[in-house]
Formats: structure tokens, sequence, C-alpha cells
């Protein structure tokens, strides 16, 4: 009976020792999973709006080696790290993929694909993760925009997609789509629809096109009134008026060579909402083309002043297009 007691004694010490180790085990496993939780939740990815590109008339894609029937798909999303730890963004196209009704599946374009791809993402505002590089902790949210060449024929009143997001070891994400959430858009700029100001945005980031633009048509008028072609000289400098010009019907593309009436009419005020130093050197231009324009119009014309004028209006788009 003693004995038994015995027994029964270190029953119940091995039932409490088990007991409090099992305790310790959750207890463990909830602090664990709840830092794990913590981790991710300081990482995040925020899909701004999808896009499919029915491309308009004048919108030339022949030189982006897209196939009859391939569309682009353009997701813009915006990134955060608020976390101590850097993270370094993957450089494969694979780190983000998009499978259009669970069937077709499809790895992001290079920030290099495509002719006018390419320059509207140049152009665009936004990064692109495979050249981004490493995200800083605690940095401030980055906007992105991923470019996908997809199965025209995948879009359907009833699609669905699937975007897997695969940025770093520790920001990640997967997001569900419907119909419903791709819009469709005619211009690559359609995506600015994603902008609390779209037009504003549009020609702030349009004014690096335009000076370039500008550029190449006050290169022409100068060679023009070199040799002696006075007309190809005064449409040209007519051209370098209008695109700065705020009573031109027509807006240029991010894309580089685009222009549309789709697109923003040009407002300076808009301009200087995002961009304040590259409003002035809007004003700087136009002034000093406006100055060529109205000289070379006279019978005896002030060269000095057209020329000066001519030099500070080059010197300013160059700059500007550079940037």
């Amino acid at each position: 009976m003693a004995y038994s007691k015995k027994r029964s004694s270190i029953r119940k010490g091995l039932c409490m020792a088990l007991s409090v180790l099992f305790i310790l085990t959750l207890t463990a496993c909830s602090k664990t999973e709840e830092t794990q939780q913590s981790t991710a939740s300081k990482d995040s990815i925020n899909v701004q709006g999808t896009f499919i590109l029915n491309p308009a008339d004048n919108l030339d894609l022949s030189a982006d080696g897209l196939d009859t029937v391939q569309r682009y798909f353009l997701v813009v999303f915006d990134v955060t790290n608020n976390s101590d730890a850097n993270e370094d963004i993957s450089i494969r196209n694979d780190s983000i993929k998009l499978t259009m009704n669970s069937t077709n599946v499809y790895e992001q374009l290079s920030a290099n694909s495509g002719v006018r791809l390419r320059s509207f993402l140049e152009n665009c505002g936004y990064a692109v993760s495979t050249s981004y590089g490493t995200l800083w902790g605690g940095s401030e949210t980055v906007r992105m925009c991923a470019a996908f060449a997809i199965n025209g024929n995948d879009i359907k009143d009833s699609c669905t997609a699937a975007l897997d997001f695969h940025l770093s070891n520790h920001i990640n994400a997967s997001v569900d789509l419907t119909a419903d959430d791709i819009q469709p858009i005619s211009l690559f700029d359609g995506v600015f629809a994603v902008e609390e100001n779209a037009d504003a945005y549009q020609l702030a980031h349009s004014v690096k096109v335009r000076a370039q633009l500008c550029k190449t048509a006050l290169e022409t008028a100068s060679q023009a009134e070199h040799n002696g072609n006075t007309d190809l000289r005064a449409v040209q400098l007519a051209l370098c008026s209008a695109i700065f010009s705020e009573e031109t019907t027509w807006g240029v593309s991010c894309d580089g060579l685009t222009a549309s009436d789709e697109l923003p009419q040009f407002s300076l005020e808009a301009v200087r909402l995002v961009a304040p130093d590259d409003a002035d050197a809007v004003e700087a231009i136009s002034s000093n083309i406006a100055i060529m324009i109205e000289e070379l119009d006279k019978d005896a014309p002030d060269y000095d002043a057209v020329n000066t004028a001519q030099r500070t209006a080059y010197d300013t788009l160059t700059k500007m297009a550079a940037e």
C-alpha cells in the first residue's frame, strides 16, 4: 500500500511537470507566432490599381515586339518597409507573377522591355522592382509599377487574376482580383487614375518628354535658319511654343512620343503643384522662345537677342530632358 501511494505520487508529479511543460510550449509557440505576425505586419504591399492596355489608334506599339494577341497588363502598387531591417528587393522577373483565370502564368517584364513601355516606365515616376535595389528600413512608401505581356483573350467579363509578390524574404503578398478590378485604358498614362490629382501628376511627369520634343524642334529650327529655310524654321519654333502652351488642346504622353487630345491640356499651375522648379524652367523656356519668334518676324531682327534667347532656352531644355 505504501508502494502504491508512492507510485501515485510520482504519477501526479509527472502529470504536473508535463502540464507545466505543455503550457510553456504553448506560450513559446504563441510568442513565436506573435513575433512572426508582427514582423509580417511591418512590411506591406498594397495594390492601388490594375489595368489592361487596349492601345489607342495613335499609340504605336509595333516596335515593342508584342504578338497581335498580346496586351500589356499593368499593376500599380505601394511597398512599405516599416521594420528596422533593410530589404534587398529581388531583381528576378519571377518575383512578381500574374495568373489569369487559374491557367496562364506570366512573369513581370523588366524595365528595359519594349520601346514605348520602357520610355513610359522611365518617365512615369514609379519604381520597377527588378531594378530598385534596397528598400531601407523605416523608409517612406514607394510606389511601383509592374508590367506583364498577357494573352488579350484572358480578359473576359468573368475573368479572375491572382498576383503573387515575392519581393524579398519578408515583403510578400498574394492578391486576388476579378474583372471589375481591371480597368481598361487606351494610353499608358491611364494608370495615373490612382493618383489624387491625375492630371497634375501626368503633366508634371510629362514635362521631361515635352522638354526633349521642344529641344529637338529647336535644333531643327536652328539648322533650318542656318540653311536659309525660313518656313521650316517658323514651323519648328511654332511647335516649340505649342508644346508648353496652355492653348494647345493636345497633351503629351509619358511614353515619349504619343500626342493625344485624351491627355491633359498643358497647365503651368498644375505642374507647379507637383514640380515648382520645372514650372519655373518652363516659364523661362516659353519666354525665350517668344523672343526668338518675335525678333525673327521683324524685317531687321536683333540676332544678338535671338542667339541669347536660343542658348538660354536650349540649355534649360537640355537640363530638363536629362533629369
